[in-house]
């Protein structure tokens, strides 16, 4: 299992803390997120991880050098321009020939997340939060067993719960996924998209299942955020 976490946001909303460092390497608690996920990863078996860097993206690559020199990193130089589909869409390569996880460098969370989604028997699916409503997260609803929209728009009566924005794809799942990011990229010179519109225009065709959360998690949007996280994981 090959794992993409996307890092190439600007984070402005955790300013002035993100003035001179990506988003990703923002601390909880004296810990960056994304050095958080690749602990979680690797603790779980999963260590061939490529990174999407962006914004202060030399700065993700000497903090991976001294603790990750294994970690492959991929550069999305449009970072200021595109969204989170395009720097999925640079790292297809990196994760094609097989299943992989994918998730964004702005969550914290614990361990036990990557190791109940690699048990998850569904081959694709999305950690969910049941039973919580969050108005800035994505939200899935379910129909006959499968999640069957994927959206912020969601509405709290029709809401499973909350993504917490971590994927698991079959290789056929991820060749869906990434023929769709690529139909809004090339296609339509769409570059502006979230990975989340991608995966939701395959629901259809690509069954996805949620898969419950087990263990802590936040995403951490602003300062508030970042407050409340060093709470939950004191």
């Amino acid at each position: 299992m090959k794992a993409l976490i996307l890092a190439a946001g600007l984070g402005s909303r955790l300013a002035p803390l993100t003035d001179d460092r990506p988003k990703a390497l923002v601390p909880v608690n004296g810990q960056p997120i994304l050095l958080r996920q690749i602990e979680n990863l690797t603790e779980n078996g999963v260590t061939d991880i490529s990174v999407v860097t962006g914004y202060r993206g030399e700065m993700i690559e000497a903090a991976l050098a001294q603790t990750c020199p294994a970690v492959h990193i991929i550069h999305n130089r449009e970072y200021a321009s595109t969204n989170n589909m395009y720097s999925a869409w640079l790292g297809r390569e990196a994760v094609r020939g097989g299943g992989f996880l994918m998730m964004n460098a702005d969550v914290f969370y614990d361990a036990s997340v990557v190791r109940a989604l690699l048990a998850f028997p569904e081959e694709n699916a999305i950690v969910t939060d049941i039973g919580t409503y969050l108005e800035e997260s994505m939200k899935v609803t379910v129909k006959d067993g499968r999640i069957d929209r994927i959206s912020k728009t969601v509405t709290e009566r029709e809401a499973l719960g909350a993504s917490i924005d971590v994927y698991k794809f079959s290789e056929a799942g991820g060749k869906a996924f990434f023929a769709k990011c690529e139909e809004y990229i090339l296609t339509r010179g769409d570059r502006g998209k979230w990975s989340e519109v991608a995966l939701n225009d395959i629901l259809d065709t690509v069954a996805f299942a949620p898969c419950p959360l087990d263990g802590r998690w936040m995403e951490i949007d602003d300062l508030e955020d970042l407050k409340r996280a060093g709470r939950i994981f004191a």
